[in-house]
């Protein structure tokens, strides 16, 4: 093969093998810094550990004005023993 010959660039099959691989290797370094480049960083916060907050202010002030918050749930059922509608807290004169 002759080295100016547009069709055969390489001079030998050793030189168009090694181009090849170094393209091989090329593109996948190529891919993953593609893939790298758009991750997220590491978080500086703390992570949560549930149970630790505690009750807000506003609702231990509910709490202490009308005592305990019933779901629709439980008032539901209270209403269906008792056969009287138990009012939403804030319902309450």
């Amino acid at each position: 093969m002759k080295k100016n010959n547009p069709l055969h660039p390489f001079a030998s099959k050793k030189d168009a093998r090694m181009a090849f691989d170094q393209s091989a290797a090329a593109r996948v370094v190529a891919q993953f810094n593609f893939n790298r480049r758009y991750k997220r960083s590491a978080s500086e916060k703390k992570a949560y550990k549930p149970g630790n907050i505690g009750p807000s202010v506003i609702a231990t002030a509910i709490k202490n004005a009308y005592g305990r918050i019933l779901s629709r749930r439980e008032r539901k059922q209270i209403a269906e023993r008792t056969g009287q509608p138990v009012q939403k807290f804030y319902a309450r004169g």
